[in-house]
């Protein structure tokens, strides 16, 4: 076992640097995503008007999409983007 011997302003130096990128982590994981969007808006995006349709695209792993519980199903704009730059020319 090694023991690492710190002066005691360093020590306290660190902890003050470790809290501060703590925060700053806490801060980023609590924003808002403005990425993920509703079925609503994704099928606005895609000029897409039928369910059967996202839940193809969906399966085919062309758009990422997040289920949380049983109906509420949330799109990632930027993978839809991305889905209308490979597929359509002129977007």
């Amino acid at each position: 076992m090694e023991i690492i011997v710190f002066e005691k302003d360093t020590y306290w130096k660190m902890q003050a640097e470790l809290m501060k990128m703590f925060r700053e982590s806490l801060k980023e994981a609590n924003k808002p995503q403005d990425d993920w969007i509703s079925i609503e808006e994704a099928k606005q995006l895609l000029g897409v008007k039928s369910k059967s349709k996202m839940q193809q695209l969906r399966n085919d792993n062309a758009i990422k999409f997040s289920k949380h519980g049983r109906r509420l199903i949330r799109y990632s704009k930027s993978s839809i983007l991305d889905y209308l730059k490979k597929n359509i020319p002129s977007y």
